[in-house]
């Protein structure tokens, strides 16, 4: 590593920089894609990314030879730590939502260490290797241990080898404590390399312009002065968007949940490839409403309790058919957003308010949310006073199964919400972008039977109808079963504002099936880039009813 044997300076080489570099650059896209899942919060998972930069800026230069040691090993160290807590936040957090989940095992996780038990449970369910650290006398009965390991501390010396490259063999850094074995030890074991956190780090000007949060809280502020400082806020494109998600997940990922059917896989790369930069989000006077007409289908399949998924399935199986005939006749305005849907599908409506005009901010939201859904509530009011089961598709559900329902009911609930979310989703953005093409009557006349031709049901109002026996229309699994349904998509979006010239003409049987197929991905990224550039965020998209092998 250093020039010399005898020389204690030195550089690394530059095959070695470069594999460092290429460990950076992976990291940091992987870090790029959790900022936009995130609304460009930073954290400290941005930080070690920033950190891994600045470092690596240290390799083209001249230092001491166990300078390099120990920074390569940190620099390796934050690359390991960015990439196993992103795979918690993106894989291992949303498996521990239901506990009695079960998910496939990945190979390659090394597993978790824990001593509480609770944990050890949620970690288990979710697939992921554990060991409980645990008094044997302290294993309840229930447990299901598959193996009693060992454990060894480490003893009080702290041992880190290198290779000196004066005398040429591998021996320890001469760093000591003696003590308990906890968290001081390890701090006082790392103490002298704490200088790689204070490295500078460099902030590109746009996050700049993004306010940061303390992850301890927000500071106190004397709401008088700040009242009176106050000025209006100038449009900002940058800003992050404030239709923030209740769960946290990232709406532009699929979600891998039995409860979820599977998405349309050209909408999913539609959702992966489009361009989720912020600037490209319209002016407020210029954008749409960015509600929801149903419910966020991710409400569904990340809730915190069985409790809340017996809330959210009952009170939304009760309401859904006033609330669609009301959506479909005229949709209120404004919509409701994914918290205004929380609040309302969470709550156990067993009594009418007795004060709905009180003080409080939470009475405040109860009465903002009882007026979005002012005749859903009552129909709300009559199935908690009594009734204990809910009609749906010409059945009985018993409310008392809802706690853990079975899969397959769950996913026609869920399918169900996402089709219907698509079509109104498309009807309202084809208002706002395809008005040219509505001048008249006659033309909204054409226009609703062509926006109807892109449905096997012909219709725009399915809650009604029987569940397709087969995956059809937009998700149909043949070219030539899905071909009609893309064209009268494709006619549908050539009449809003740039439009792609590559697809101007028409999906034809006779042309090259993989420029056909070619055209159909570039429809579903056309229809999610606009959906996003006019409401600053990503569309509800098609899902598929029954899983392709």
């Amino acid at each position: 590593m250093p020039i010399s044997p005898g020389n204690l300076f030195g550089q690394l080489k530059t095959d070695i920089v470069g594999h460092l570099k290429c460990l950076y650059e992976k990291a940091n896209t992987r870090v790029s894609n959790y900022k936009v899942a995130r609304s460009h919060k930073e954290d400290h998972v941005v930080g070690w990314a920033h950190a891994m930069r600045a470092v690596y800026e240290c390799f083209q230069q001249a230092m001491a030879w166990c300078d390099i040691v120990i920074i390569v090993a940190e620099y390796q160290r934050r690359f390991l730590d960015i990439w196993a807590v992103i795979d918690y936040y993106k894989i291992i957090k949303p498996r521990m939502r239901f506990v009695d989940t079960m998910h496939k095992v990945n190979p390659k996780w090394m597993g978790c260490f824990t001593e509480d038990v609770a944990i050890t449970m949620k970690v288990h369910a979710a697939r992921v290797p554990v060991w409980l650290i645990r008094d044997a006398r302290l294993v309840n009965a229930n447990m299901n241990i598959v193996k009693v390991v060992s454990f060894t501390p480490p003893d009080d010396l702290i041992i880190g080898m290198h290779h000196d490259p004066v005398k040429l063999f591998a021996q320890p850094f001469d760093i000591i404590n003696r003590g308990p074995n906890n968290r001081k030890r390890h701090e006082a074991a790392r103490q002298p390399y704490s200088n790689f956190e204070k490295l500078p780090v460099p902030k590109p000007q746009v996050e700049q312009m993004v306010t940061r949060e303390s992850l301890v809280g927000r500071a106190h502020v004397d709401k008088g002065k700040a009242k009176m400082s106050a000025k209006p806020a100038p449009y900002n494109a940058t800003a992050p968007h404030q239709n923030k998600t209740v769960s946290g997940r990232d709406k532009w990922s699929d979600i891998d949940h039995p409860y979820m059917p599977p998405m349309n896989s050209f909408f999913k790369i539609a959702l992966e490839d489009a361009n989720k930069d912020i600037i490209h989000i319209k002016h407020p006077r210029d954008k749409m409403d960015d509600g929801y007409s149903l419910p966020d289908p991710g409400l569904f399949v990340n809730v915190l309790s069985p409790q809340s998924l017996v809330k959210y399935l009952a009170n939304w199986l009760a309401c859904c058919p006033t609330w669609i005939e009301r959506v479909y006749d005229k949709r209120p305005r404004p919509l409701p957003r994914t918290q205004n849907w929380h609040d309302f599908l969470i709550s156990q409506h067993a009594q009418e308010p007795s004060n709905m005009w009180t003080s409080s901010k939470t009475s405040k939201l109860k009465a903002a949310t009882a007026l979005l859904f002012q005749k859903e509530v009552p129909v709300l009011w009559a199935l908690w006073a009594g009734p204990t089961n809910v009609h749906w598709r010409g059945k009985d559900i018993a409310i008392s199964m809802l706690d853990n329902p079975p899969a397959d009911l769950a996913c026609q609930i869920v399918y169900e919400i996402c089709e219907q979310s698509f079509q109104y989703e498309l009807l309202d953005l084809d208002e706002h972008l395809g008005c040219d093409a509505c001048k008249d009557k006659e033309a909204r006349k054409e226009r609703m039977e062509l926006l109807r031709s892109i449905f096997p049901s012909k219709s725009l109002k399915v809650w009604n109808r029987d569940l397709p026996q087969e995956n059809n229309g937009l998700n149909a699994p043949s070219f030539d079963a899905t071909l009609p349904y893309f064209e009268s998509f494709r006619k549908v979006l050539s009449a809003w504002e740039h439009f792609p010239e590559s697809l101007k003409q028409p999906f034809d049987a006779t042309g090259r099936e993989h420029n056909i197929w070619k055209g159909m991905k570039e429809c579903c990224l056309f229809y999610v880039q606009s959906y996003f550039n006019n409401t600053g965020r990503p569309p509800v998209v098609p899902h598929l009813l029954y899983s392709v092998a």
